[in-house]
């Protein structure tokens, strides 16, 4: 894990569509498709959306326990100086 020293806070951030825009700008566009079985897919774009009819895992599973919170109101917050929260 990174220790608090090391890490800088995320002060500004910028709009989804903006980052859409961003990603699009760096990305070429796709001049072609192919249909391709699933084992001969490796590194190639999914030119539409698809969707799996089976759950995975099959059961309810969150990464990790916790609660979010807003990341300003932790600037500054350490073992020594910890912060309120409301």
């Amino acid at each position: 894990m990174m220790s608090a020293a090391k890490m800088r806070p995320i002060r500004e951030t910028i709009s989804l569509v903006d980052a859409l825009r961003i990603v699009e700008g760096a990305t070429p566009p796709l001049k072609r498709t192919e249909h391709v079985p699933l084992h001969e897919a490796g590194e190639r774009i999914l030119a539409c959306t698809m969707n799996s009819d089976t759950h995975v895992p099959p059961f309810n599973r969150a990464a990790m326990d916790g609660y979010a919170v807003i990341a300003e109101d932790t600037f500054g917050a350490s073992r020594q100086r910890p912060r309120k929260l409301e």
